[in-house]
């Protein structure tokens, strides 16, 4: 199975909407980003259309396409019946497709009228238990994978883009067929080596809408009806209503992922024989395709337009010679079991081993914290991705650190009334006997800057303010909070740390006082030994001076 849509990791915060809207879980975030399992993948492309960061992107082939045209190859390009969600009249559409280099311009619902024949014919041989048509590749692919017993219950015939495919190769012979698409799925089936050689590419519809956007193509004449086409099938039950004659098969149509999936497991229990199901992944048909989200309010007029064209046209039901068979595969991915011991022991270690703490809240993208921590056993999802658990251990950190910080915090509203206060900054203010919850700042705090500080805060500030009756220097942080529209300040007690600074200086006062007497001392002393010093110098040099003349005199 090839990669059809890709994660744009910078864009991604995490948020497991992905993980909430994949219908097989078919996403892993053991690398602590998400990854697609493509085995499990069914390409519904809903993790794409709902990603609310835009870290999806799907393949593309549009500059493949636009490198065919420009080299001048023959290019014919296939219209999905959708078409009218997006635009009102097929001949503009055709015309515009045709200037952009296409060489043909064909609709896809004439694909459409050789499968419902099929559908006929099958219906006629009443071989089968109940008939899945196999329109949608999702829910072939979701039977494949996650409800393999039912594959033999798969309708054998190739979807209508696959067929119209085949009759554009037929009749253009060298073209190469493009697809243009209202369903991310419909790039998978393209690409499956089952169906090799009858799609060449594949469009999605706004990318040729944008290609197109300078085309005046916006009018609301109808579309011109025409025979042996079947338009029908984008609406929810559209293919049911191209059948006249089910012989004796009762006909249901399905719609959405979920519904679709109830109905399989009924089916798969026996509960459900003899039915020709439509099923789409999509509600609304294929008009609800993910790729046609953005066009959603055009739905329900679209729909008219289909209907009104489909009025005057009708199917002429006729053998088609190309081949139109398909076999399906079971594509099961086999998964571990685990036993309750494993499982409890990660719902323990995600603080939800007592049964009343299992919220089962969906909010992980899992319907069950059973289910979570089996996934979590499967390397599927992080234990940490539990929103009442990780609210509930912040909640539990934050309130210790409030509670047990040195710091007094106080909290207050747009009026400088106190919202909160924590037990620090009670003790700090001698706050015991009263409840101040309401008082307004200033009668706690009685600071000249504080009001000032408030007036201007555009930033955290901070300044520090002695208060005498309370017999403490405080320094304060003041930090606004924007968007509650609230502030709050945190008290930082300075005093110990301020008188054991008066302490430091008064010691290193007394150290130099006590320098200075050594000193002074030492001068005293010097003095006295240099007097000293100076009367022997003079004795020494009295004496000397009358030696000199003793033995001055003795020489003559």
């Amino acid at each position: 199975m090839s990669k059809i849509i890709a994660l744009k990791e910078n864009n991604c915060k995490s948020c497991l909407k992905c993980v909430r809207n994949c219908p097989t879980k078919a996403i892993t975030f053991e690398s602590g980003s998400p990854e697609i399992i493509e085995e499990e993948c069914l390409s519904c492309g809903r993790c794409y259309l709902f990603c609310p960061q835009s870290a999806k992107e799907v393949r593309s082939d549009l500059e493949r396409v636009r490198a065919w045209l420009k080299a001048k190859e023959e290019v014919v390009i296939s219209v999905a019946p959708s078409y009218p969600i997006v635009w009102p009249n097929f001949s503009k559409l055709k015309q515009a497709l045709l200037e952009v280099g296409f060489s043909a311009v064909e609709e896809t619902a004439q694909g459409a009228a050789v499968v419902s024949s099929q559908y006929v014919g099958l219906m006629r041989e009443q071989s089968m238990t109940n008939i899945i048509e196999t329109c949608c590749p999702v829910i072939v692919r979701l039977i494949g994978t996650k409800y393999p017993s039912l594959i033999s219950q798969l309708s054998p015939i190739a979807s209508p883009m696959i067929i119209h495919g085949r009759m554009l190769k037929e009749k253009y012979p060298n073209a190469k067929v493009v697809f243009l698409s209202p369903c991310v799925a419909k790039q998978n089936e393209a690409l499956d080596e089952r169906f090799t050689g009858s799609v060449d590419a594949v469009i999605s519809m706004p990318e040729m809408d944008e290609w197109l956007l300078d085309t005046e193509l916006y009018d609301e004449e109808a579309i011109e009806p025409q025979e042996n086409i079947a338009r029908l099938y984008p609406i929810s039950g559209g293919i049911i209503k191209t059948i006249d004659n089910f012989s004796g098969y009762k006909r249901l149509a399905v719609e959405g992922i979920e519904r679709c999936q109830t109905a399989l497991q009924s089916i798969e229990n026996g509960h459900l024989k003899g039915f020709f199901f439509e099923m789409n992944a999509c509600l609304g048909g294929c008009l609800g395709g993910p790729y046609l989200y953005a066009y959603k309010e055009n739905e329900w007029l679209a729909q008219t337009r289909i209907l009104k064209a489909e009025e005057a046209g009708k199917i002429d039901y006729q053998d088609c010679s190309l081949p139109v068979s398909a076999k399906w595969q079971d594509d099961h991915v086999d998964q571990p079991e685990f036993s309750e011991a494993a499982i409890d022991e990660v719902l323990q270690s995600m603080g939800k081993a007592d049964y009343s703490r299992q919220l089962n809240c969906g909010a992980c993208g899992y319907d069950t914290c059973r289910e979570k921590a089996i996934a979590v056993l499967l390397g599927k999802s992080d234990p940490k991705h539990c929103l009442p658990y990780a609210l509930e251990n912040a909640e539990s950190i934050s309130n210790l650190i409030i509670e047990h910080t040195p710091n007094g915090i106080i909290v207050l509203d747009a009026f400088r009334k106190v919202k909160e206060i924590n037990p620090s900054a009670i003790k700090l203010l001698k706050l015991q006997n009263f409840s101040v919850k309401g008082f307004d700042i200033q009668s706690i705090l009685p600071s000249g800057q504080i009001s000032d500080v408030l007036d201007h805060l555009d930033g955290v500030k901070y300044f520090i303010e002695e208060y005498p009756d309370a017999g403490k220097v405080i320094e304060h942080a003041v930090i606004p909070v924007k968007e509650e529209n609230a502030s709050f300040i945190i008290l930082m007690d300075l005093t110990e740390k301020m008188q054991q600074e008066e302490k430091l200086k008064q010691l290193r006062r007394d150290t130099i006082a006590s320098t200075q007497k050594v000193i002074d001392k030492q001068m005293r002393v010097v003095q006295e030994i240099a007097s000293l010093l100076g009367e022997t110098t003079a004795e020494t040099k009295v004496v000397l001076t009358n030696l000199n003349k003793t033995i001055e005199g003795e020489s003559e």
